[in-house]
């Protein structure tokens, strides 16, 4: 008999969440009253709304990856783009940060295209960095709008500046990604294993950053994705009957979401709670209002996260060969072909 490991990074993230989410409880203790009070008079039709606006948020994903996977050579089908997306979103809720199901959703579609997964991991990266750069573009322009509110409060001033430094090396880091000689900017570059896989990762990248549709089309619906996503904070605080103005929300969320981030805990849980708290104390919401905010945020990402559950117990892996021969577009417009050649 072989005796397996215990997974003890997973348990100590689950012991981090607990103990996030009792100090959370116990800094709110005489608050609760409060939060009861919002939940007995929430405003269903308003839940509904914001379950709407996360799904949209989700399903924009989906055809952001569908879009990046046909233009790189390796597509599939869009239901079954959109049966791997609801996978990840699935296994993410038992998952340290916000976005570790992407490693499991990379898992299955890999599996799916064999013989072309450093194109397809690629696929996910850059879907994630699109996913950034829209919410950098759209986040600041709304950040702005509430500057000299933000700079008001030391948390929310420290973190405008931050976000704003990060937005100007994202940039830089964008337009020198734009060379096709990576190795001239780094050196090191040729001494790193997985030379093959890396030339492909980086063809593949090449194709997303030079072809239209990958990257504005794929900007242009992380954009629409990330207001939606605002809207399903918004739509819950309208639920909860809670006096928050939209932009006050739009300006805070980007910060709140980079922490989420963090694998410390499951799907960000406890962090996210915590950073509602601090961070719109700077339009005088209340700790309690906020943690009820969060936690009805983060319910509906629960639940609809639970609803790729049926999928991934039935999904069955399907290999295929590249290229599809549903791809629209020619064996020659696949970066992984180049490399073979």
């Amino acid at each position: 008999m072989t005796n397996k490991k215990i997974p003890w990074s997973l348990i100590i993230r689950f012991v981090v969440t607990a103990a996030v989410l009792l100090f959370v409880y116990i800094s709110n203790r005489d608050g609760w009253p409060e939060f009861r009070r919002n939940l007995e008079h929430s405003q269903f039709v308003w839940l509904l709304a914001a379950f709407a606006s996360y799904a949209i948020t989700n399903l924009l994903g989906v055809w952001r990856w569908y879009i990046l996977l046909k233009n790189c050579g390796a597509y599939m089908p869009l239901s079954k783009t959109f049966r791997l997306v609801m996978i990840g979103l699935f296994t993410n809720n038992f998952l340290p940060g916000a976005m570790s199901g992407d490693v499991i959703k990379g898992i299955y579609a890999t599996r799916e295209k064999p013989d072309m997964k450093p194109t397809v991991i690629m696929s996910i990266v850059m879907e994630r960095l699109l996913g950034f750069g829209a919410m950098f573009i759209v986040s600041t322009a709304l950040i702005l709008n509430r500057y000299e509110k933000l700079c008001a409060t030391p948390l929310t001033n420290i973190s405008v500046h931050i976000y704003l430094a990060l937005f100007a090396v994202g940039m830089i880091v964008l337009a020198l990604t734009k060379w096709t000689n990576i190795a001239r900017i780094f050196p090191f570059w040729k001494k790193l294993p997985f030379q093959n896989w890396l030339s492909e990762a980086g063809q593949a990248y090449q194709v997303f950053i030079k072809h239209p549709a990958c990257f504005w089309g794929g900007m242009f619906l992380s954009a629409f994705a990330h207001l939606f996503l605002i809207l399903t904070f918004y739509f819950i605080s309208l639920a909860l009957t809670m006096n928050l103005d939209f932009f006050d929300l739009a300006a805070v969320l980007p910060f709140i979401a980079i922490l989420t981030i963090i694998p410390a805990t499951i799907n960000g849980f406890g962090i996210r709670e915590v950073a509602f708290q601090q961070f719109l104390l700077f339009v005088g919401m209340t700790k309690t209002s906020s943690a009820t905010l969060s936690l009805c945020g983060g319910f509906i990402i629960i639940l609809f996260g639970l609803l790729g559950g049926p999928i991934y117990l039935r999904y069955k892996t399907t290999p295929t060969a590249t290229p599809d021969a549903d791809n629209p577009h020619s064996a020659s417009d696949s970066p992984n072909d180049k490399t073979r050649s």
